[in-house]
């Protein structure tokens, strides 16, 4: 019997080919891990001996499809892929939401500063993935490390692993708490030191009678937020945890919609200084309103099926 160890550890070696190699050469592989560990009693401690002695799956992928990567060789490739992965997952949200902010000094609308941002993140994309994979390249072309002994693979390098040894993949819990503490600078910064410039002046994104009530109570919500970020990095998503972070995320619309819907939530010298008629100040609010209802209701269902999978 094969527990959630073998289905890491296909996932892992399959998903990075395609589709119908894919499906092939999964099927081959669980045959290949279901027969060996059959063949040591079925045991649990079965299966993670044979799944180390494996080893890496993207060299398992390798042997199956014959196609050995060639700018980064096999030593490096999955130091090079998840270093990637992390690098991307923490800076893209940021350069994009930078650029969203900064586009409200400009006179275009919501859909050109939306695009705008997607453009700045696949050049960003572009950029990263460039000079890390130069990076790994030149090392992979240098020879270093040859000679040495390479370190043994083991079942806790598994995403799947990593997550119940530790709770929570560490890539995931830094871009949450990158994410968390840029919207607490950017909160705080907006007012002490807003990046809207107009005719030299800087000025603040939201209303100022906001310090009173609503950016207090998320910035509360946001220590919370990492408070919780780091308890479930340690315990893993429970049903505990994902209804928490629902709380959570109930608890930002219901401070945030009533204060859009009465439409003091941008800054008036702003709006005014920018010549917003009220019909683009309403489509503006209701741009936001939607995205974060939108954004409240994506975060609520992802921690209810990361605590699924987790029972699971």
């Amino acid at each position: 019997m094969t527990t959630a160890l073998t289905d890491s550890y296909v996932r892992a070696a399959t998903r990075w080919l395609p589709g119908q190699t894919r499906r092939e050469v999964e099927a081959e592989l669980r045959e290949r891990i279901t027969d060996t560990v059959a063949a040591r009693r079925d045991s649990t401690d079965a299966e993670r001996e044979v799944l180390e002695e494996m080893g890496d799956p993207l060299l398992v992928a390798v042997e199956y499809t014959g196609r050995e990567p060639r700018l980064i060789g096999p030593r490096f490739f999955m130091p090079w892929l998840r270093l990637l992965v992390l690098v991307l997952v923490i800076v893209l949200p940021i350069v994009g939401t930078v650029h969203i902010i900064s586009g409200v000094t400009s006179d275009d609308n919501i859909a050109t500063t939306l695009i705008g941002a997607v453009g700045v993140m696949i050049g960003t994309a572009i950029q990263v993935a460039f000079w890390v994979t130069a990076v790994f390249a030149l090392v992979e072309w240098s020879g270093v490390g040859e000679s040495e002994v390479t370190e043994r693979w083991t079942v806790d390098k598994l995403p799947a692993a990593a997550a119940t040894r530790s709770g929570r993949p560490y890539a995931e819990t830094i871009a949450s708490l990158v994410f968390l503490a840029v919207m607490a600078f950017l909160l705080i910064g907006q007012q002490t030191n807003s990046p809207i410039r107009l005719d030299g002046e800087s000025i603040p994104a939201l209303d100022p009678a906001l310090w009173g009530s609503w950016i207090p109570i998320v910035l509360g919500l946001i220590a919370l937020e990492i408070v919780f970020t780091l308890w479930v990095h340690v315990k893993g998503w429970t049903c505990t945890a994902a209804g928490i972070n629902a709380a959570f995320g109930v608890a930002f619309a219901a401070v945030t919609v009533p204060v859009l819907k009465s439409g003091d939530f941008l800054n008036p010298e702003l709006v005014e200084r920018l010549g917003w008629d009220a019909s683009t100040l309403e489509q503006v609010t209701q741009g936001i309103l939607v995205g974060v209802l939108v954004v409240t209701a994506w975060d609520v269902i992802d921690g209810v099926l990361k605590a699924r999978r987790t029972s699971r």
